[in-house]
């Protein structure tokens, strides 16, 4: 008896669609996420630089200018100068090389300068008046009241050297400064009193 040959059958080709189907789905959708993840990463990298270039400039508070100080008033002679509780004013200002009176002359290299003035009192109080109160002022340097010139310059007293005022009164007297001979510009500094009353100052200009 003759054996019979087994055949092998092949399955048809379309019976295994279903596995394409899947694998075509698989793969689509393993694409569709990555551009989806991309996409969203691209997104949100846009906003952030939308964000960024859209912020509104923050404005810079300028500093606040300082006020101008203004530049203290230039008395002249003959102007009413309050300092503290005195008044002064100039009325003359005289330059020479030699003083004479009945006590003698006196002479110098350089240059006396003789200021006359008239001193008032406004406080309630008596106050006393001295000639280191006054001070010139001249090319940086400072020059003081020469006491003992003063009694060649005031007739009958002594000037202003410890004198009392009474409230009230204003007192007329010279003071006389001795100065280099090529001092030119000079101002004259005087005080709100003498010793512990003093501390305000303001200045003339002489010349």
């Amino acid at each position: 008896m003759s054996k019979e040959k087994k055949i092998k059958v092949k399955k048809p080709f379309y019976k295994k669609w279903w596995v394409w189907v899947i694998a075509i789905i698989v793969i689509v959708n393993i694409a569709s996420g990555g551009d989806e993840e991309e996409s969203t990463t691209e997104t949100k990298a846009d906003t952030k630089a939308t964000e960024t270039t859209a912020k509104p400039e923050e404005k810079k508070e300028e500093p606040k200018a300082e006020p101008k100080k203004e530049a203290p008033k230039q008395h002249q002679v003959g102007d009413v100068v309050k300092v503290g509780k005195l008044e002064y004013t100039v009325k003359g200002v005289e330059e020479t090389q030699k003083i004479s009176n009945v006590l003698g002359d006196k002479t110098t290299s350089g240059k006396f300068v003789i200021v006359e003035m008239a001193i008032k009192n406004l406080d309630k109080k008596e106050r006393m008046a001295d000639s280191n109160m006054f001070k010139i002022k001249a090319d940086g340097a400072e020059y003081g009241a020469d006491a003992e010139l003063d009694m060649y310059v005031n007739e009958g007293g002594i000037g202003f050297f410890l004198e009392t005022m009474n409230p009230n009164i204003s007192k007329t007297g010279k003071v006389v400064f001795e100065l280099p001979a090529e001092a030119k510009a000079y101002n004259i500094e005087v005080s709100s009193g003498a010793g512990w009353s003093g501390g305000e100052y303001e200045q003339i200009k002489l010349k």
